[in-house]
Formats: C-alpha cells, sequence, structure tokens
C-alpha cells in the first residue's frame, strides 16, 4: 500500500483528472468557441477559413516532424489543434492564407518539437508563432474593423481601421464607448475583438478547474493598478477600463498566460509571473514602437519560469525562516576565513646573474619594429582622410543647408531662417521657430506616427494663428505605389491653411487617398499633434513652457 501511494504521489496532476491531456485541450478548445463564433460574425467566414488553415497546418506538422524524428504520434491529445486554434485567434481577418501556415510551422516544428515535444518547450508556440508573424511589416498592422465582412479572396488597405490600441499608443482615449469593447465591436485580431466571450471562456476553464484564478488576476490587477498610475490628461478610471478591455490582454492573460508547460508550478510563483507579465505589458504599450506588448511580456516572462520556481518555492514545514540564506552566508565566511595573501617574493636577477625576460629581448624588438610601422601607417591615413573631410566638409554644410532651406520653404513658405528653441515636448522630436527677417512667423514641429508600414517622421509648420503652413514627411517606409500618393507634395497641400482637430470626414476633413487610409490617418494624427504642441506655446514670440503633456 505505501509503494502504491508513493506511486500516486509522483504522478502528473492532469494524470488525476478521467481524460488526461486531451480533455484539458478539448477544454479550452470549448473555452475557445464562443471567441471564434464571435470573430465569425464580426469579420464574415473568413475568419473561419484562417482558422480551419492554421488548425490543419499545425495538426499535420507536428505528425510528420513526429515521424522524422521517430517520435510516436501524440496528434490525439489535442494540443496541435489548441496551438493552431490560438494561433488563428492572434491573426486579423485581413491576414493572407499563407501567414497561419507559415506561424504554424514555426509554432510545432521549431517551437515545440525541436524541444522535445509537449510539455518540454520554454516557450508558448503559439505566441511564438504570432510574434515570429509581427516581423513582417504589412501583416500584423492592417486591421479591419468589425461587422465588414472581409472577402474570402481579397485583402485591401481601404477598410483599413484603427484599434483602440493605436488610440491608446497616442495618449488618448478611443472613440469607442465601454460597451462596444465589452461586446467586440472594434477593430483587432480575431481573439481580441469581444472582452465579454473572453471572460465566459476564462470562467468556463475555472469552473471546470483547467486553470486557476492566480496568474489572470495578478496579471489583470497589475495592468489596471499601473494604468491607473500612468493615467495621462484623461479620466484615470476610464483610462483602465480601455486598457484592459483592449488589445489581447484578455485573451494573453487567460489562455496564454496559463499554458501549463511555459508557467510556473508554485502558486507564489504564478502570482509572480502574472505581475511580471503586467508591469512589463504596460511598460511596452507607454514606451514600446508597437501599440501592443501582451505578446513580447508573456514570452519574456516564459523565459524566468525556472527562477520564478526557485522563488516561489514553499518552505518546508518545521523549517524556521530564513535558514537557507543563513546557510549560504555562512558557507560563505568559511570560504573567507580560508583566503590567505601570500607575500610576493620579486628577484630581479637569477643567480646565473640574467635577468627575467632576457631571452626575449629580440621578440619583443621584433614586435616593436612592427608596431612602429604599423602606426606610421596608421598616421599617414589618418591624416590623409582628415585632409579629405576638410575639403569635402564645406560641401557637405552646402548640401546639408540646401536640404533644410527645401524642407523649411515646403512647410513654412513665409519664412526664410530656422532657429532653434529652448523648449521641448515629450510627444515632439523637436521644435524649432521660423523667422521672416527678425519677426517671428511660426514653428516647425517634427512628430513622429505610426503608418501602415512603421513609423513615419513628419515637420509640420503652424503660424502664429495655430493654421498649419505646411506638411512634410522626412521618413516613412510606406509603400511604393499606392503609400507614395498620400506623401505627395500634391496630398500634403490639403493641410494647408486648416486648424484644430484635422478629422477623414465631418467638419474640417481632408480627403483620403483610395487604398492608403492608414498612411493618410498617421499624416492626420501627425499634423494634429503638432497643431496640440504649437497650441501650448505662447503667441507673441515668448513660449511657455510645456510640463510633460501636451
Amino acid at each position: 500500500m505505501s509503494h502504491i501511494r508513493a506511486g500516486r504521489l509522483r504522478q502528473p496532476p492532469q494524470l488525476a483528472q478521467s481524460g488526461g491531456v486531451a480533455a484539458v485541450m478539448l477544454d479550452v478548445m470549448v473555452a475557445l468557441l464562443p471567441p471564434l463564433a464571435m470573430a465569425v460574425f464580426f469579420f464574415g467566414y473568413r475568419a473561419l477559413v484562417l482558422t480551419a488553415i492554421s488548425v490543419l497546418t499545425c495538426v499535420l506538422a507536428e505528425r510528420y516532424t513526429q515521424r522524422l524524428l521517430r517520435r510516436p504520434d501524440t496528434t490525439h491529445d489535442l494540443s496541435a489543434c489548441v496551438t493552431g486554434l490560438m494561433l488563428a485567434m492572434c491573426m486579423p481577418a485581413t491576414a493572407p492564407y499563407w501567414a497561419p501556415v507559415l506561424g504554424g510551422l514555426f509554432a510545432i516544428v521549431v517551437v515545440k518539437q525541436f524541444y522535445g515535444g509537449l510539455g518540454k518547450n520554454f516557450m508558448n508556440p503559439a505566441l511564438a508563432g504570432r510574434m515570429m508573424l509581427t516581423t513582417f511589416p504589412y501583416l500584423m498592422t492592417h486591421w479591419t474593423d468589425a461587422l465588414h465582412h472581409v472577402p474570402l479572396l481579397e485583402t485591401t488597405d481601404a477598410v483599413a481601421a484603427a484599434t483602440p490600441m493605436a488610440y491608446l499608443h497616442e495618449g488618448v482615449l478611443p472613440p469607442h464607448r465601454l460597451s462596444q469593447l465589452l461586446a467586440g465591436q472594434q477593430a483587432g485580431s480575431l481573439g481580441e475583438v469581444s472582452a465579454f466571450m473572453l471572460l465566459l471562456g476564462g470562467g468556463y476553464l475555472v469552473l471546470r478547474k483547467v486553470i486557476s484564478l492566480r496568474i489572470p488576476v495578478s496579471f489583470l490587477g497589475t495592468v489596471a493598478v499601473l494604468s491607473l498610475c500612468t493615467a495621462p490628461d484623461v479620466p484615470p478610471v476610464r483610462w483602465m477600463m480601455v486598457q484592459l478591455l483592449s488589445g489581447g490582454l484578455l485573451f494573453g492573460a487567460i489562455f496564454m498566460a496559463t499554458d501549463y508547460t511555459t508557467t510556473p508550478i508554485t502558486p507564489r510563483g504564478q502570482v509572480l509571473f502574472g505581475v511580471g507579465c503586467g508591469a512589463l505589458t504596460v511598460l511596452l504599450r507607454l514606451y514600446g514602437s508597437y501599440p501592443e506588448g501582451v505578446g513580447w511580456a508573456i514570452l519574456t516572462m516564459n523565459c524566468c519560469v525556472w527562477l520564478l520556481d526557485r522563488a516561489g518555492m514553499p518552505r518546508r514545514f518545521g523549517v524556521k525562516n530564513f535558514v537557507v540564506s543563513r546557510r549560504g552566508l555562512e558557507k560563505l565566511r568559511q570560504s573567507l576565513a580560508r583566503i590567505r595573501f601570500v607575500r610576493p617574493r620579486l628577484h630581479l636577477v637569477k643567480a646565473d646573474g640574467s635577468v627575467p625576460g632576457e631571452a626575449h629581448l629580440d621578440q619583443v624588438r621584433t614586435w616593436g619594429k612592427a608596431l612602429a610601422v604599423l602606426a606610421a601607417l596608421v598616421l599617414l591615413v589618418g591624416l590623409g582622410l582628415s585632409r579629405l573631410s576638410a575639403f569635402t566638409e564645406l560641401d557637405t554644410a552646402r548640401a546639408e543647408l540646401d536640404a533644410q532651406q527645401e524642407l523649411l520653404s515646403q512647410v513654412m513658405p513665409q519664412a526664410s531662417i530656422r532657429s532653434e528653441v529652448p523648449y521641448s515636448s515629450p510627444y515632439a522630436l523637436s521644435i524649432t521657430a521660423g523667422y521672416s527677417r527678425e519677426e517671428l512667423v511660426g514653428y516647425c514641429v517634427e512628430v513622429q506616427s505610426y503608418g501602415f508600414g512603421g513609423v513615419m517622421t513628419l515637420v509640420v509648420g503652424v503660424d502664429l494663428n495655430g493654421q498649419v503652413t505646411g506638411v512634410a514627411v522626412t521618413d516613412h517606409n510606406e509603400t511604393g505605389a499606392i503609400g507614395s500618393q498620400a506623401i505627395s507634395e500634391d496630398y500634403l497641400e490639403q493641410y494647408i491653411g486648416r486648424s484644430g482637430t484635422i478629422r477623414h470626414s465631418g467638419t474640417n476633413a481632408v480627403d483620403a487617398v483610395a487604398g492608403a487610409t492608414d498612411t493618410c490617418q498617421a499624416i492626420t494624427v501627425g499634423v494634429n499633434r503638432a497643431l496640440a504642441i504649437v497650441a501650448k506655446l505662447g503667441m507673441e514670440g515668448e513660449v511657455d513652457y510645456v510640463d510633460g503633456e501636451v
């Protein structure tokens, strides 16, 4: 009997359940059905096709990889199906059909099977596949709005919409109501639109005792507290609620961060894991170049699971506090006590009358000659380069001056020179003043915004009446065809003379280039940001200090 009890104690916890791993995975799939159904309702049958391709790719990749590595077939445990389903839920409805294939192969073959299969991977396979797909600049930045059914064989930029995270990344609240975020009427990935369905699936997993509340509650609680503390000039409670209901936070906290293999097994370690995920998520959302930070936060904490399990190891019964620390300090003290300092003995002359190193003088002399020749060559090359730089320095300065003058003529034609001002804003790369002779004309503000292909840098000229005098795009990663039309001077001229808050519809609106909605919206966001910055400055040539906010 004692042998049987000992054997039972050594069994993994999932063996105590009736169906083993397959039953756990089936519960997870059932919990993911409500978000999947809502994704099909909001985005159409393309969401279902992407999910089917992702699941099929993961199952086939696991089966044939195990055959190649001569391992037993374990596709019946449904873990590959769960990986494919989660990966599909992390992608937008506009994703091409090769995206789930590439992400599924990376998740199963590289992240899971190369490390030994189920239970031996140190990162969440589905999340690793999703983050690998973010390296493609046009794949994870193209979102469609809810209730806009994407055609099965077509994806265009004309249907692109801004996600709530894009607004939060700019430091403003999105126009969505909390009820819309809860129901899922927002742009985003398939599995992050409906917060209510995610909570419903999470409640099912908790009732089935598949997951515990330690990681989700500590994860979401940390994000809530830090969001309240870091809220900009908006209502803090609403900012916190939007942060919780937007992006992939709920999906990551409920389904990704609770993976058995890649999370701590100790209760204290699980709480530390959730707190670390929440802190990293808020930091990445605030200071990262990408609006979302849940994925990178969870993957980073996956790499720290071994340390969290050691930190969260419970103390044995009857053992006093800090016993291990005291033992370690005692060993260190004993080791230091054994250290003996020996006085060095220096012999300048050996017994035979020779000096140490005398046999190596010829070798040192040879090295010295070689180093001298090398130093002479370096000196000659340096002198030559310095003379060449002196000859070309004037031409370089003239070229830079011409480029700056051309830029000034585009953003503020009425100004002749541009001068630095000792003021700055955290939302602007630089603020300079434009002068016509000795009279202040306006300000040139260099800002950045997030476009379809990545970060865009703009210089916006604003006169003393708060009107735009010109816009120039100095750096971008937009496509060469449609994107180039949105950054042309002909398109940018429609911003001249406008003030206040510029929109794409309604009053004070600008026309967007068909097929380049994200690019046009990024330019509008940058112009509005420059107008808001200049609105904080004095109008009579005196610049008021901007206290960290716009």
